[in-house]
Parts: C-alpha cells; sequence; structure tokens
C-alpha cells in the first residue's frame, strides 16, 4: 500500500517542461584565446560575444530540457540538427538593418588544436586554406611512411647481416651503414571542414538579431537581444617562474598587484597581455545561464589573444627605491635535468645551435639576492602597466612546521607536571612529617 502512494505521488510531481524544435542559436564565438560553440536557447535569453572579434553565427532547431541540478536549459543541438534557413539581420541601436548573408568559413589551427590560436578563414580563402591543408597533410604523411619503410628495410639489413655472422663465414662482408635519416617533422596544423553561416564582426554595443525566411518574413523565435562588449582598459599581466619550482608558475594579471619574493631564488618574469573585462559579461560569454557573477561592478585581468613576440626588444628596468640599479633583457631558456644522484634541473639561456631544440619558455631573469623594490618594461611603451611593486618575505624556518605536531606532547608533559606539583603541595599542607601522609608513622621495626 506504501509502495502505491509513493507512486502516484510521484506521478503528481510536475516534470521539467519538454519542448522540442525550439529555435537555438549556435554561435562560435572567442574569448581572446579560443572558440567554442555556445547553445543560446529561448531560455537562456540574449547573446554575449566579444567585440571585434569574427563571430560565426549558426540557427538550428533542437530539443531543450531543463536540468534542475545546474539550473540550466540544455539543447540537444549537434552539427546534424536541422539548420533554420534565412537572412540574419542586425539592428543597432540607431535602428539601422544590416543584413548578412551566409559565407563559406572554415577553422585554421596553424600550430594544431590547442597547441596555439585558431583563426577563422572566410570567403574564397577557407576553400584555399582547405586544399593547402589537405596536401600538405597528405605530403607529411606520405613523408612519415616513406621514413618508416626505410627504417625497416635497414632493420631488415642488419639482421641479415647478424644472421650471416653468426655462422662465422671466411669472409664477412662489412655491415650496413649507420642509418642517419632523420624523421620528418610532424605536421600538427589543423583545418576544419569548409561550410556556410552567416559571419560578422561587431562594435561595443547593444543589438537584437532576428532571422527573415526566403519570403522576407520573420522566423518565429529567433529574435533575441545581442550584447558586444569590449575590454574596459588594457595592460600588462606577468607570468612568474620561480627557479626552484618554474613547472609552478605565479601570475600577476593586475597592474595593481604585488609581487612578493623571497630573494632565495631565480625569479623569470614572463610578460603577457592582458585585458580588464566586466566580469559578469565575460563570464557569460562561455557560460551564458552562469548564475555565478551577479555584481555588476566586478571586474577580471584575463590574457589577450596575442602574446608577447619571442623576439621583441623588450628589455625589464629594475629599482630599488628611487635609484635605477639595471636592466635586464627578455631572453629565450631552457631547462635541462641533471642526472647522476642530485634529482633536479638546471635553467640556462638558449642558445640556438641548428638542432630541432626549442627553448622551453622566454622570459626577463632576475637574480636572486637582487634587492629591488619595483620593476617596470622598457620598449618604445608596447606594453603598458607594467610596473610591478616587489616585496621581499622571509619564509618560515623548517623546523616551525613541525611545532603542531610536538604540541599535544608539550601539553601532556605540562599536564602532568602539574599533577605532581599539585600532589607534593597537597602533602605538605597535610602536614605529616616529611611529607607523609596522615595516618603513617615512620620508626624503626622490632
Amino acid at each position: 500500500m506504501l509502495r502505491r502512494l509513493i507512486a502516484a505521488a510521484a506521478l503528481a510531481l510536475p516534470l521539467p517542461a519538454l519542448a522540442e524544435g525550439e529555435v537555438v542559436y549556435w554561435p562560435l564565438v572567442t574569448d581572446g584565446t579560443e572558440y567554442r560553440r555556445i547553445a543560446y536557447p529561448p531560455q537562456a535569453g540574449g547573446l554575449v560575444v566579444l567585440a571585434d572579434t569574427t563571430v560565426v553565427f549558426d540557427v538550428r532547431r533542437a530539443d531543450v530540457n531543463y536540468w534542475p541540478i545546474t539550473r540550466e536549459h540544455l539543447s540537444d543541438v549537434t552539427r546534424g540538427s536541422p539548420v533554420v534557413a534565412g537572412t540574419l539581420e542586425i539592428v543597432d541601436e540607431a535602428g539601422t538593418v544590416t543584413g548578412i548573408v551566409p559565407e563559406a568559413y572554415l577553422l585554421w589551427y596553424p600550430e594544431g588544436v590547442g597547441a596555439g590560436q585558431a583563426e577563422v578563414v572566410r570567403g574564397e580563402r577557407a576553400a584555399q586554406v582547405y586544399e593547402s591543408y589537405l596536401a600538405a597533410a597528405r605530403a607529411a604523411a606520405d613523408a612519415l611512411r616513406d621514413h618508416q619503410r626505410l627504417v625497416a628495410e635497414h632493420h631488415a639489413a642488419v639482421e641479415a647481416w647478424l644472421k650471416i655472422a653468426a655462422t662465422r663465414p671466411a669472409q664477412l662482408p662489412p655491415p650496413p651503414p649507420e642509418f642517419t635519416i632523420p624523421e620528418p617533422e610532424p605536421y600538427n596544423a589543423f583545418a576544419t571542414a569548409p561550410e556556410a553561416a552567416p559571419i560578422v564582426s561587431l562594435r561595443p554595443g547593444r543589438y537584437t538579431i532576428r532571422l527573415r525566411d526566403p519570403a522576407g518574413g520573420l522566423v518565429p523565435g529567433t529574435e533575441r537581444h545581442l550584447t558586444a562588449f569590449a575590454p574596459l582598459t588594457r595592460g600588462t599581466g606577468f607570468v612568474i617562474r620561480p627557479g626552484d619550482r618554474w613547472t609552478q608558475p605565479v601570475i600577476s594579471f593586475s597592474p595593481e598587484a604585488t609581487v612578493y619574493a623571497t630573494g632565495r631564488t631565480d625569479l623569470y618574469l614572463q610578460p603577457v597581455p592582458v585585458a580588464k573585462y566586466v566580469a559578469r559579461d565575460f563570464t557569460r560569454l562561455f557560460r551564458p545561464q552562469s548564475h555565478d557573477v551577479v555584481d555588476p561592478f566586478l571586474t577580471l585581468w584575463v590574457p589577450e589573444l596575442s602574446g608577447v613576440d619571442p623576439a621583441a626588444d623588450i628589455s625589464l628596468t629594475l629599482w630599488n627605491g628611487t635609484e635605477q640599479v639595471g636592466t635586464r633583457a627578455l631572453a629565450p631558456f631552457r631547462v635541462t635535468q641533471t642526472t647522476g644522484r642530485s634529482l633536479g634541473y638546471v635553467i640556462e639561456e638558449f642558445r640556438p645551435g641548428g638542432g630541432t631544440l626549442a627553448p622551453d619558455f622566454t622570459a626577463i631573469k632576475l637574480d636572486r639576492g637582487t634587492a629591488l623594490t619595483r620593476v617596470a618594461l622598457a620598449g618604445g611603451g608596447q606594453l603598458p602597466d607594467s610596473e610591478r611593486h616587489i616585496r621581499e618575505v622571509v619564509p618560515a624556518a623548517g623546523w616551525a612546521l613541525f611545532v603542531p605536531a610536538l604540541l599535544p606532547l608539550f601539553l601532556a608533559l605540562n599536564v602532568k607536571a602539574v599533577a605532581r606539583r599539585r600532589r607534593q603541595s597537597a602533602l605538605k599542607l597535610a602536614g605529616a612529617p616529611g611529607g607523609a601522609a596522615p595516618g603513617v608513622v615512620r620508626g624503626k621495626q622490632g
């Protein structure tokens, strides 16, 4: 009976609303570092894009379900979802209507997916880039296959010679020459297949977007608000790599931040162009239904799309109070693992030798023990707001880490000493000779 009541109550509960075939905007947007597809069902509200960047608008029909755990409306939109055909219209704040006709585009990764900046290639150049990509990828695959064939042939020749040598012939032929053909460089670039969609780059402001069908009528459910936001200001951030833990850098993007150093290790400062955004807009760029950031005055600093050119003529000016104590130039560095018992590494300035080696990072080195109070970049003013104040701090001694572990032992010894003193005081107050307890008689036996 109880199970029937529970089942009836469950059936009576309201279920999340399910909408089939709703209009979902699926634009390809960037945050200045990477491109992503972001779904905007009708419940997500207006669209948010980064101003002055290439945005690819895609309109599809897909099922939308409400997910109460994250309080989001999730769209089941994929490449196979039906496309809503029509002409995209963008209306600015002055009421000017601009029609965007679909054009060919592709996403181009010159250094490989996840390894560098991506570029939206549009128009006739998209087909040219894709054909060049296919030709280069096929050539790289053929070169790798030929190299593997040569390696296999050399191994076979060596094995054949070893079999002859095992028979100890009277005249042993010379062994095959050493294989010295290097492996071809891998081809990491990648390009998506060309597609057609409305593409636009918007100035900062508020817009209205909508879709009109071939007959000129407004497609229901396609009219949305759109916000294109821009950085509030720009500056220079630093990725700070301590010499004793170079794989765990410290980020200092805000120009108002202070750099704290111990003076016991070298510091490697890698300058990075950064931009300051309203946190609410920047968060909604990739998470349009986010409920985390609600303060409209909260801001954040993020790295820009284009980094600092490693070959740029940039130097760091060093100050100790009001006295300039020197300058340091931007240089490439490479990390070399040490051999033997002393497991560790050495960071040395990288000097090209014509091989395939490349630097691990490019930065400006600050030697340990240098008395500094602030630093600032110099080099024609390409990187503004680069000044950083430096504060030297003294880390706690290593033995101090064990003090909390010894604290229970100290407390136990203290409690035992206090109990002993109290017992002795009680015996003295009892008035017994020599501090003996009452009722105890001292004397000789017999």
